[in-house]
């Protein structure tokens, strides 16, 4: 796992450079890190370090492998709003997939709030079919809500009874120590992820148990 301390640029599926990186960290933060980087005083990592210290917003990159084109996701960290969002990236460069944790204890617990979940039209284009957005609470309540962007519909669901949510929590991590914020399984109440729905038809294929029987008609 390699860590980059720089913003990910979706609309061009690349890294931002190190100065537009801490440029944008500045107008969250209002800090002036930015003519350091610029005259190669400080790097867009020692900045990051500096800010996770003191309670301010930055983001990084996690890539599986060196030669990798896409990161396996990227994260944004925003202590003034107790918001930590991890977005996963997949081989076509796209965000099908996001968790975004909040703080919700006087130790920094994290607790995964929100869930997005984009399923595309074909293995490469930019064009959703849907997408999913999963609502949890602490209680263990869950609900849903459908995008449909092929039939421009939007469909609701809330769950009548609670679920298990204790695998919905993670610890604060520690500056550099982010391998288990940003792992993709999870003990989640629910199977959610793209493609796990199982709903193509064939009955050699089970259904996802939570979501209601036709969660998925046009």
């Amino acid at each position: 796992m390699e860590i980059i301390f720089k913003t990910w640029l979706d609309d061009y599926k690349e890294l931002n450079t190190e100065k537009g990186t801490v440029g944008r960290w500045d107008l969250w933060n209002k800090t002036k890190y930015k003519p350091k980087v610029e005259r190669a005083e400080l790097t867009s990592e020692s900045v990051a370090r500096e800010n996770h210290s003191k309670g301010f917003g930055y983001e990084f990159c996690s890539f599986d492998g060196h030669d990798d084109q896409y990161p396996y996701c990227y994260v944004t960290i925003v202590p003034k709003n107790k918001h930590i969002g991890v977005n996963f990236i997949d081989g076509a460069g796209r965000n099908y997939l996001t968790y975004l944790f909040h703080e919700v204890k006087e130790d920094r617990m994290l607790f995964i709030r929100e869930i997005w979940c984009y399923h595309f039209t074909s293995g490469s284009g930019e064009n959703e079919d849907y997408r999913l957005h999963f609502v949890f609470d602490e209680e263990g309540n869950v609900n849903y809500r459908k995008y449909d962007e092929k039939n421009q519909k939007i469909e609701d669901y809330e769950s009548n009874r609670k679920f298990d949510i204790s695998g919905l929590y993670e610890a604060y991590p520690a500056f550099g120590a982010y391998k288990s914020l940003i792992r993709l399984d999870r003990d989640l109440p629910l199977d959610i992820f793209p493609g796990d729905d199982h709903t193509d038809g064939n009955p050699d294929h089970l259904k996802n148990p939570w979501l209601s029987p036709d969660w998925n008609k046009n």
